[in-house]
């Protein structure tokens, strides 16, 4: 059976959609419906000009909160061969990004690795920006499912097998390689629908002194609960928004325990959660829990919420745009993030509001928008066609990026940051 959306919309195989019926944590089946967007395109689907008449596959994306463990996630399942085996994400195109990895490298390194024969594995490693700025100081081995990028990490030195990380990889892996020091998946874990596989997968390659590492969005910041991030991480790639409440139910399963937190400014705010076998719990775990509850992510009314400030914020973005355009004013999107597309998308904004989009990546330019088919380019079109405003799609990079563009800025060009709250910089 196809489902459809409307005649321009491409029909779905059955065998690259599911739609899951219990909780990927625990599963319970006893699930709300938090945020409805509708049917919408592969957040990384973009397109060439040639495809821009042909119909778009769409699919249902919506978010549902567990009673049972608290976890909010993505129940409708796109076929991982579709969203990740070629892929138009670079890591090293955001240089705010790269710089965050290069540091993780270190302080992991410095942290936990003993000698040169120690192996660090990172899963979902993309162009091994991590991995090529230990290279020298241990072993390494990316694990990256995207052929494109796949080449792009070997050229860098970097042993890569492109192949989707499961339990039966690790064991391959662990015959091969034995223990790895480190496991790392930086915004990979919230990619995979099968947790507990993974999990399994990790723990065989840890063992009993190895530690696993991963970076997550916080659900919090996607909720905008500190004043920062927004709904507009909600997309198919993205099946589960996390908390510590809810990893710790989780990690507890396999034997395994989180021994360390921290908060850090990456993508909005995101968890990077610390895992061993025979570790000592920090007091950071202890008060993060404690900080969460406060919050309540434990509790589906802070859920409910969410949804009526998604709404309000929508309703805000289109009157500024729409009065902005009604005064002729020339605007533009800076950065085309997958992000992007989510709100671009749900609030139906397109290329009669944006003019372009600019964005830095060599993969993206020259293409056009899933959905909203607005155009892409490099950034050097700004210093031909000057416009009024330029919408930050990339709003978790806002420090960075209007202190990159400040002659811009100093011209009279203002920034408009839609998330979480619209303002004009």
């Amino acid at each position: 059976m196809d489902i459809r959306t409307s005649k321009m919309d491409k029909p779905i195989k059955k065998e690259n959609f599911i739609h899951k019926i219990s909780c990927r944590i625990c599963g319970n089946s006893d699930l709300v419906k938090i945020l409805d967007l509708g049917k919408m395109p592969l957040a990384n689907a973009f397109l060439r000009k040639e495809d821009l008449g042909d119909p778009e596959p769409k699919f249902p994306l919506a978010i549902y909160f567990c009673k049972d463990c608290g976890l909010l996630q993505v129940l409708d399942i796109i076929n991982p061969e579709i969203l990740f085996k070629h892929y138009y994400y670079l890591t090293s195109t955001s240089k705010p990004l790269a710089n965050h990895f290069i540091e993780l490298g270190k302080n992991l390194v410095d942290r936990f690795i003993e000698s040169k024969n120690d192996l660090v594995i990172d899963i979902g490693g993309n162009d091994a920006v991590l991995l090529n700025s230990i290279k020298n100081r241990c072993r390494v081995l990316n694990i990256e499912p995207a052929q494109n990028i796949a080449g792009i990490s070997r050229e860098k030195g970097v042993n890569t097998i492109d192949k989707f990380f499961t339990a039966e990889l690790a064991e391959k892996i662990f015959k091969k390689y034995s223990f790895a020091k480190i496991v790392i998946a930086s915004n990979v874990i919230a990619h995979i629908d099968d947790l507990k596989d993974i999990l399994e997968g990790v723990k065989i390659l840890i063992g009993d002194n190895g530690v696993f590492v991963f970076e997550v969005h916080w659900v919090a910041n996607l909720m905008g609960l500190r004043g920062i991030g927004g709904f507009d991480q909600i997309y198919h790639e993205h099946l589960s928004y996390f908390s510590l409440l809810t990893l710790k139910k989780l990690i507890d399963q396999f034997g395994l325990k989180i021994f360390d937190i921290k908060l850090i400014p990456i993508h909005g705010q995101s968890l990077r959660v610390y895992v061993g076998k025979n570790c000592k719990i920090l007091d950071s775990v202890k008060k993060f829990l404690k900080e969460e509850k406060n919050l309540g992510l434990d509790r589906i009314e802070t859920y409910m919420d969410f949804t009526e400030k998604v709404e309000r914020n929508k309703n805000e973005l289109k009157n500024l745009l729409w009065g902005l355009k009604k005064e002729n004013k020339k605007i533009v999107g800076y950065g085309a993030p997958a992000k992007g597309n989510t709100l671009l998308n749900y609030f139906q904004i397109d290329s009669k509001i944006l003019d372009f989009i600019v964005d830095d990546s060599p993969l993206k330019q020259g293409l056009y928008t899933p959905g909203t088919h607005i155009p892409i380019f490099s950034s050097k079109k700004l210093r031909k066609e000057k416009p009024d405003y330029l919408l930050l799609l990339a709003w978790n990079y806002a420090e960075s990026i209007l202190k990159k563009e400040q002659k811009l800025r100093d011209k009279g060009v203002k920034f408009i940051i839609p998330i979480p709250k619209v303002k004009i910089v």
